[in-house]
């Protein structure tokens, strides 16, 4: 008649159980052989040939214990994977990258306005600093004097390594590249180091790395194409 199949630790536990009775069947047998053997004459060839059939019996057992563990092992096995089938089939038929589309659109809407702005504070700096390094060269800026501008105006401009303006007591300017404004934030969000690596490494890929990385997501590659909104625009 079927029974229905037990768990692998029940069916562990009923193999230690097993092993442990043949254990000890198998420890009468070789008493009793052993109380023959000091000339025992209370033992009969009965009273040693039941406990050796117990023994063997035991044996049995523990056969029958594996092949249970066995079964048990399998169908636990067999249900598991069928969960995890289970599992993967809903999240196919249920995922969906709408929410990192509608993200991705908001990223790049903000992106844009950041560079859109950093790019016009560059230029407005940079514009700025052009002029008042000239404005210096007419004022006679000389070795002995480098800063007319700042003696004479209280101005300052660079517009080498640092591409700046200042004013005496009132405070300075100091560009930075659209692009770099860009890394500074993302860095700061991306405060995880794991995070940080995999979009580092991502910059730095193929075009044809790109496009397959894109891929992994429905519709990124529509959403990344699409054109800039009016109010991000110049």
């Amino acid at each position: 008649m079927p029974h229905n199949t037990p768990t692998p630790d029940e069916a562990r536990e009923a193999l230690d159980t097993a092993s442990r009775e043949a254990t000890e069947a198998a420890g009468l047998v070789e008493s009793l052989a052993e109380r023959v053997r000091d000339g025992d004459p209370d033992v009969t060839a009965e009273q040693l040939g039941a406990q050796r059939q117990l023994a063997d019996l035991a044996q049995l057992r523990i056969t029958a214990a594996e092949r249970k563990l066995a079964a048990a092992q399998k169908a636990d096995l067999d249900a598991r994977a069928r969960a995890t089938a289970d599992r993967i089939r809903d999240l196919v038929a249920d995922d969906t990258a709408e929410p990192i589309l509608d993200a991705v659109r908001a990223v790049m809407d903000a992106a844009r306005l950041l560079v859109k702005v950093s790019d016009e504070r560059h230029a407005a700096i940079r514009d700025v600093a052009i002029a008042g390094v000239h404005m210096n060269e007419e004022l006679g800026r000389s070795r002995e004097n480098p800063w007319p501008s700042r003696d004479r105006y209280g101005f300052m401009a660079q517009t080498g390594v640092s591409l700046s303006v200042s004013m005496d007591g009132e405070g300075s300017a100091q560009a930075i590249p659209a692009g770099r404004v860009l890394g500074v934030v993302l860095r700061a969000v991306l405060d995880d180091s794991k995070t940080r690596t995999q979009a580092t490494e991502m910059i730095g890929l193929s075009t044809a790395g790109l496009d397959r990385n894109t891929g992994l997501v429905p519709g990124l590659a529509e959403v990344l194409a699409e054109a800039p909104r009016a109010d991000t625009e110049g």
